[in-house]
């Protein structure tokens, strides 16, 4: 029985791959011997919600009255309102069915966020942060989260995707209808 090593490491997911591989099988990087090759040893930079950042959100960023906005910290303006139970954060290729907040434009990639990198789910009154075992990790209001495990996220909070920063606005999550009462 023949066994291949890996030898060659992914300098951003930091997965095994082939020798011989000029592209990484698994996220897509690219194998560069340059100084500019991406890195993931920046991402755990702690991140401290501040008073002063939370002050920023509960004064800037009104919640809409349906559905979450989503902000930059120091923005005003929402990069993304979307209205359905369940969508993704990340780096949506040119073809997928699934709703998601496509961060590409936003230099997705450069700041670490992975094409399917978290996912927020209207539980009850509140919506929920899920990680989707990204490669750079997704926290929330400075704590790292563990991977496919719903957290609370309540409105104004922080999300970190690598290190893209982003804040999260509602009132209530969108409420799946009834066809028929009693």
């Amino acid at each position: 029985m023949e066994t291949r090593s890996f030898r060659k490491f992914c300098p951003v997911c930091k997965l095994g791959n082939d020798v011989d591989a000029l592209i990484c099988q698994h996220c897509g990087a690219r194998f560069d011997d340059g100084a500019d090759a991406p890195t993931t040893r920046q991402f755990d930079e702690p991140f401290e919600l501040t008073e002063e950042i939370r002050d920023q959100v509960t004064k800037e960023h009104t919640p809409p009255s349906k559905g979450v906005s989503l902000f930059f910290l120091n923005k005003s303006e929402p990069i993304a309102l979307r209205t359905e139970e369940e969508f993704i954060l990340g780096r949506a290729p040119d073809t997928t069915s699934e709703p998601i907040v496509d961060l590409t434009q936003f230099e997705g990639f450069a700041m670490g966020v992975s094409r399917r990198h978290a996912m927020l789910r209207a539980a009850g009154e509140k919506y929920a942060l899920i990680d989707l075992n990204s490669s750079n990790g997704t926290w929330l209001n400075g704590q790292r989260l563990v991977p496919n495990k719903a957290y609370d996220l309540p409105s104004g909070s922080v999300i970190q995707l690598g290190r893209m920063k982003l804040i999260v606005s509602y009132v209530h999550p969108p409420q799946k209808t009834r066809s028929s009462d009693p």
